[in-house]
Order: structure tokens, then sequence, then C-alpha cells
């Protein structure tokens, strides 16, 4: 008996529908205006009091595919038609539409979905999460329901630690190595399509030519060797700022035991002198960055 209901059990598992993604076969089209689709809801947004979501995915991203399907639900659909204008971007293989991230204080695109959050008077809203979406399939619908609509009306900000002038300044330094790290990634990822477009020949004689079979194992060598830098650059990033909370909290509790802005202020009057340990990645740290290197 009990493997006969074991049997049907399974049955009715294997029968049972599996939710699909919300139709769209390519939901972010290569092809598409992104620039054109970016201002266009920016007037949107402008004429109608709302904010923008510009989703920086790609269509061979589960992830985001996975935020698709999320928005697709019936609870997503009222957040976004009530609070947001919505722009699907497509990186390709994180070297597309950079650009356009850039303009809106983002640097690079670690993971994919990238999600921006975009007020048209206060810019960029959801700065501190927007590299949190590379695990959007996996990502528990109700808490994607809670985001979006906390920030359809959240504001930056934070507590007295993130409103010091101290904080500030150390979060300059860290959006300065950001953004000299971020154009070096971004630059690998255009670098590293633009050498696969030359290498045709080799991938189709690869495994039956030495040389051939030599170069692409380079290709995937570099190809990885990229995608490690990516996963590095976030990690460090993660923990700059992580450091930076830290170092001047604990610079703050060296003068007071209650956390106030007068605390603040008397700190950020002290000027004092706090320092982060910033990754070194070296000079040379992808092929084209030597001096012999060529296409």
């Amino acid at each position: 008996m009990y493997r006969l209901w074991l049997a049907a059990l399974c049955l009715l598992v294997l029968a049972a529908p599996v939710r699909a993604f919300d139709g769209e076969t390519n939901p972010f089209n290569e092809a598409a205006d992104a620039r054109a689709d970016v201002d266009a809801a920016l007037a949107r947004a402008v004429d109608n009091a709302t904010r923008i979501i510009l989703v920086f995915g790609a269509d061979w991203c589960h992830d985001s595919h996975g935020l698709v399907d999320h928005f697709s639900q019936a609870d997503m659909q009222q957040i976004l038609s009530e609070n947001y204008e919505v722009v699907h971007i497509d990186v390709g293989w994180r070297h597309r539409n950079l650009d356009i991230a850039r303009e809106f204080g983002v640097p690079t695109i670690y993971g994919t979905p990238t999600v921006l959050i975009i007020d048209p008077d206060l810019g960029l809203v959801n700065r501190g999460t927007m590299h949190s979406w590379h695990t959007a399939f996996s990502r528990d619908h109700q808490d994607v329901v809670n985001y979006f609509r906390r920030f359809a009306y959240s504001v930056p900000g934070g507590g007295v630690v993130e409103n010091s002038q101290t904080y500030a300044a150390l979060v300059g330094q860290i959006e300065d190595w950001e953004n000299r790290e971020g154009a070096r990634l971004s630059n690998a990822y255009v670098m590293l399509q633009e050498w696969r477009a030359t290498l045709d020949d080799e991938f189709a004689l690869a495994g039956n030519d030495e040389e051939a079979t030599r170069i692409v194992e380079l290709y995937h060598s570099v190809e990885n060797n990229i995608d490690r830098h990516r996963g590095r650059m976030r990690e460090d990033r993660n923990a700059l700022y992580s450091e930076a909370r830290e170092r001047v909290r604990d610079a703050l509790f060296e003068l007071g035991s209650d956390l106030t802005p007068q605390l603040a202020a008397e700190l950020d009057a002290n000027s004092p002198d706090i320092a982060l340990d910033f990754p070194d990645y070296g000079a040379v740290l992808f092929p084209w960055e030597d001096d012999g290197w060529a296409l």
C-alpha cells in the first residue's frame, strides 16, 4: 500500500504544472534602443510622479528570467503599474549598455540581473542593495514584493554613522576605487568579446589542432579569471562598506556611549584620520594590460 501511495504521489508531482516565465521569451532584447527606452521611461516617470526600475540582465541568465517571472505575478503587477516604469536592458555578456549604468553612478555590473531604482528627483535610491539580485530565481516571492513596495516610497538615508561627514568621506574613497576598478572590469568583458570575435576558426578546430586547442584553452582561462575577479570585486566592495561603517562607529564610541547627531558632529569636527584597507589587484591583471598583448 505504501509503495502504491508513493507511486501515486510521484505521478502527481510529475504531472503538476511548473510555473513558467511570464511568456516573454526575450525580455532582454539585444536589438532594443536601451537609451531611448530609458529616456522615455524617465519622461513618463516625471509626468506620472513614479520611479523607474532599470533591470540590467540577459536572456541567457536564469536569474534575470527569474526576476521577470516575479514581476509577472499579479501582486507585483499591481505594485509596478502604480509606482514604477520598468525597463529591461540587455548587457550581453556584461559588456553591453554599461554606459547607461555609469550615468546613474554605477561603474560596473557584478551579476545579472542588477536592479537600479531611480527617482527622477533623488536619483538612485537603492545603491546598497542593487547588486543583490543575482539570486532572483530562488528569492522568496514575498521578499521581492516587500522590496519593491518599500522602494516605491523610501528615500536614501541612514543612521548617525551613515549621515556623518566622516563616513561620507570614506564612501567617496570607496566610490573612487570602484569607479577605477569597475571601469577595468567592464573593459575586460568588452575586450573578451572582441577577442572571441576573432577566434571562430580556432574554436572550430579545437580538439583537432594543437595550436587552436591551446588558444581556446587560453581564452577560457582568461574568461574564468575575469569571472573570479568579478566575484572578488563584489565581495571586496561589500567588505569596504562594512569596514567604513565599523571604523566610524568605533570612532564615535571613543567619544561617547550614545550615537547621536551631536556626537557625529563632534567627530566630523575632529577630522579623524581613518584609513580603509583597499585591495591591490596589481598593475597587470588581464593579458591586454601587458604591453606585448595583441588580438
